[in-house]
């Protein structure tokens, strides 16, 4: 008797293959309409390259602005590696190569010094920016490219400085050279592994930032291979200092203005300080409250802003500042209002200004810039700071509504409002961000740890008394 079998599959391509098992003998093949059909060893080609250089699952895999952005890292790394060349043959002009009075040891001894530099600039900025990368990953993204190109025209134009009336102004700018890229390579560094947790996580399904990963770094590897051999028939035509730097610029201008487009297209889902106000903003001023799409966010984003800043998305004005993981002792400008304990004393957090807002320190009015500042409580947890950081955007939005020519405010008035208002709204607002793919629930708001987290706060007869655990 005659057994047959025929099982059709898609595979990681999104190919549907059949195969027909009859009598103990199987047959694979792929099923192709007649346009495929004709398309057959194109796609194989395709299918290939497809494997090697993207992440396994493609496209489903991936978040949706990955394609987007590999092809724009693509076209800017390989502008760099040009670059690259050309700082390259510069650093070893200055080392004497092809001067017979040069020796090898002065060369070895400024490479140390460099090294030097470079050491002590990688544990400095580690500790200062550490915490500071995955909040802002676009800020330190686009930073990196530009400190790595203020390195490159450094090296480049390097040679040239022993010829001014400055004895050790080559050995400073080389050394200053190595001071940007170890900064460079801790911006980068960070903010990349930001970037690529936020493309291994696509809407639907789940991804390996693993592969991601492996993916990204043989597709670096190819770009600078071909950068390096499309140099090496490029720069032995450039000799004269106008050719040089001619092409250096032009480089360096294609590779910043790639850099940022890329950035610029990136669709973060988290927030962050920024995101989380523009998206608060644009759901209160909506009728009824909608909330804002991940895109619609970075199409208002700005890459260099302040920490903390709350501007106004139409014209740009900065309406007033909000600093997370404050102490509380050390924003005190007065008595403690009891009002402002019992209003926060069911919450995580507790929301006060800064001393430099108050008219007189036994004065509950503010004038001037605002600055809000958000003192976490001990057992905190990042829904306390999403509701910390939204309370602080509505203050500020209140404010700038109520603001007359007095510019005088009552601050535990407009503190009251704004809790009301969040309460009733915040729950919605959060719920709605979800439902459009933001993640609510690893929010970049606090850098690092928190100043100081109060553990008790008391009235006692006029005076105010804190225990807190400090940084």
């Amino acid at each position: 008797m005659e057994s047959s079998s025929l099982i059709v599959e898609r595979d990681d391509t999104n190919r549907k293959i059949e195969t027909r098992i009859r009598n103990g003998k199987t047959i694979r093949e792929e099923i192709l309409d007649a346009h495929s059909n004709r398309l057959r060893g194109h796609r194989r080609v395709l299918d290939l390259i497809s494997k090697v250089f993207l992440p396994a699952g493609y496209p489903d895999s991936v978040s949706p602005d990955y394609l987007r952005y590999q092809i724009l890292n693509a076209l800017q790394a390989f502008c760099n590696s040009l670059a690259g060349l050309l700082s390259s043959r510069a650093i070893l002009e200055g080392f004497g190569v092809g001067d017979p009075s040069a020796t090898a040891t002065n060369a070895l001894l400024l490479t140390v010094l460099q090294d030097v530099f470079s050491r002590l600039t990688t544990i400095v900025a580690a500790h200062i920016l550490g915490s500071s990368l995955a909040p802002d990953a676009k800020k330190y993204r686009l930073l990196a490219d530009m400190l790595n190109d203020a390195a490159v025209i450094l090296d480049t134009i390097s040679p040239r400085l022993d010829t001014l009336f400055f004895p050790g102004l080559r050995v400073a700018a080389l050394c200053l050279s190595a001071l940007f890229r170890s900064l460079c390579a801790i911006s980068a560094g960070g903010s990349k592994a930001s970037i690529s947790l936020h493309f291994a996580t696509p809407l639907k399904g789940t991804g390996d930032v693993g592969d991601l990963n492996a993916k990204d770094a043989s597709k670096e590897t190819v770009l600078a291979l071909l950068g390096m051999l499309l140099g090496t028939l490029i720069v032995p035509h450039l000799t004269t200092p106008l050719t040089i730097y001619t092409t250096l610029i032009l480089l360096v201008g294609l590779h910043l203005t790639i850099n940022y487009i890329g950035v610029r297209g990136l669709v973060l889902r988290t927030l962050n300080g920024q995101r989380t106000w523009i998206a608060w903003s644009a759901y209160m001023h909506s009728q009824p409250g909608r909330a804002p799409t991940p895109a619609e966010v970075a199409s208002q984003e700005r890459i260099f802003e302040r920490p903390g800043a709350f501007r106004d998305s139409r014209s740009g004005v900065l309406l007033g500042q909000c600093t997370i993981g404050s102490s509380f002792t050390e924003i005190l400008s007065g008595p403690i209002p009891p009002r402002l304990l019992g209003l926060f004393k069911d919450k995580q957090y507790l929301l006060w200004f800064d001393r430099c807002c108050f008219l007189r320190p036994e004065s509950p009015s503010i004038q001037g810039f605002l600055h809000v500042h958000i003192c976490l409580k001990d057992g905190y947890n990042t829904e306390d700071q999403l509701e910390a950081w939204i309370l602080a955007a509505e203050i500020c939005r209140v404010i700038s509504a109520r603001r007359g020519a007095s510019n005088v405010v009552d601050a535990l008035e407009v503190l009251e409002e704004s809790y009301r208002k969040v309460v009733e709204l915040g729950p919605d607002f959060v719920e709605k961000m979800q439902a459009l793919g933001w993640n609510t629930h690893d929010c970049a708001l606090l850098s690092g740890s928190p100043v100081a987290v109060i553990l008790s706060v008391e009235n006692a007869a006029g005076e105010a008394t804190e225990r807190k655990k400090t940084r």
